[in-house]
């Protein structure tokens, strides 16, 4: 399978461990197509197959997800009614050595009470940082950003946590990894047609693991998968991005219901990579 013997990580921060190496799956039989898979990418997508995909990313090293409960959303976080988009979206981290924090909103469950509200500073929700697994809860308009630049400044899932930043409670969520998948139809279709082909897949791979958890399985070690809007290489369709306990972030595209077997089997669980899929990755120093 091999097109490389590995691959060296983007320098994205001082905090990223630029000597990484992603061990890649070896190339003894173990195969990327699932067989078995019945989930088809429809034809009338036109997905770019030209380009080689690994570097079609800029370096980044942390992603706050907004808790929206929705799968589809206005075309930038600026156009969102959901105050605490808007906010982060003009948002940039007080530490000037972050190079790139991706901010998107998700499809993560807001708190009780989210959606029967208008009231800006009552509508509260939940941030989730990636790859420390750091959740925020209760996190209104006029404190995103300060809660943003406290959850980047937690470098380590291991460092101890404040109770709570302006009012927010704060908390690790034990999950192995938690799987990002783009399903911005409103930006591009390829993505909102892809993704809940995606969902299902990986989410029945990860159900006969034991590891898929939901909304209502909060029980660690396991994996949850969400929805998320615009990442960026919309041509490169399907766009996963997998964050692992152990500090990876794991840039996937070009991604078929037929790869998610060996994504679940081999990246989530062994921790090795298809180099054919592969737009880019980091290593967090822990």
């Amino acid at each position: 399978m091999g097109i490389f013997s590995s691959f060296r990580t983007f320098r994205s921060s001082p905090g990223a461990d630029a000597d990484y190496i992603l061990p890649t799956v070896p190339d003894d039989g173990c195969n990327l197509v699932c067989d078995t898979c019945t989930a088809k990418v429809p034809s009338t997508l036109k997905i770019e197959t030209g380009d080689r995909l690994w570097g079609t990313v800029k370096p980044w090293r942390y992603h706050i997800l907004v808790a929206t409960g929705k799968t589809d959303w206005a075309h930038g976080l600026g156009d969102e009614k959901s105050s605490v988009s808007v906010e982060l979206g003009a948002w940039s981290p007080v530490d000037e050595s972050l190079e790139r924090v991706m901010v998107s909103n998700s499809s993560l469950a807001p708190p009780p009470g989210y959606f029967e509200t208008t009231e800006r500073e009552s509508k509260k929700t939940t941030l989730l940082a990636l790859p420390t697994m750091i959740e925020a809860v209760g996190v209104s308009p006029s404190s995103a950003e300060a809660v943003a630049d406290g959850l980047v400044a937690i470098k380590k899932p291991t460092d101890r946590l404040p109770d709570s930043i302006d009012g927010a409670t704060l908390s690790h969520k034990g999950h192995l990894a938690v799987v990002l998948i783009c399903s911005h139809r409103t930006r591009d279709k390829r993505c909102g047609v892809l993704a809940p082909l995606l969902k299902k897949e990986l989410e029945l791979n990860l159900r006969e693991h034991g590891l898929l958890r939901d909304g209502t399985d909060n029980r660690p070690g396991g994996v949850p998968v969400y929805f998320v809007s615009h990442v960026g290489g919309h041509k490169y369709a399907g766009n996963v991005i997998i964050y692992k306990n152990t500090g990876e972030g794991i840039w996937l595209g070009r991604v078929e219901p037929k790869h998610c077997r060996a994504i679940v089997e081999e990246t989530i669980l062994k921790g090795r990579v298809y180099p054919e899929i592969m737009r880019g990755a980091f290593k967090s120093d822990w």
